[in-house]
């Protein structure tokens, strides 16, 4: 089995991990290419990024960078912390972690498309294509989902 570096946590509207294994290439870069499906006017979260160490302690946060910016909406970038539990290995953990989100403009419907780039901290870079289908929005009676707008 390969020892690990500390896990860079990674999702695509979830929680995972990416393990690093020692002796991996600085630079490397692995490119992730995936759809989304968003209401217009909504913000929805693309992604969540941290660093989570060996001893179940956060580490530094990775570097977001916008490669290719919607055309019709907006990418924000919020920092926060996930809730305890939502890393398996670590339970308690409340993690630091950086939320990617994505909110359309009102009025649109379609298909919009993102690029960004996510350092960590050991210089692995991923690079995230994220095409977005926008959908009308829904009565205005409907209820909004918080963990999508709110929650890392």
């Amino acid at each position: 089995m390969v020892p690990l570096k500390p896990l860079f946590v990674a999702a695509a509207v979830g929680i995972g991990t990416l393990a690093v294994p020692y002796g991996a290439a600085l630079a490397q870069n692995n490119n992730a290419f995936r759809s989304a499906e968003v209401v217009a006017g909504k913000a929805e979260r693309l992604g969540v990024y941290g660093n989570v160490q060996k001893d179940c302690t956060s580490g530094p946060l990775p570097t977001v960078r916008v490669v290719t910016p919607p055309k019709n909406g907006e990418l924000n970038v919020r920092s926060g912390k996930l809730k305890a539990g939502r890393i398996s290995r670590c339970p308690k953990l409340e993690a630091t972690a950086q939320g990617i989100f994505y909110k359309a403009k009102p009025a649109y419907t379609g298909i919009d498309e993102v690029v960004y780039e996510v350092r960590s901290a050991s210089g692995k870079v991923e690079s995230h294509t994220v095409r977005i289908t926008v959908k009308e929005a829904a009565a205005p009676d409907a209820k909004p989902n918080p963990e999508t707008e709110t929650d890392l």
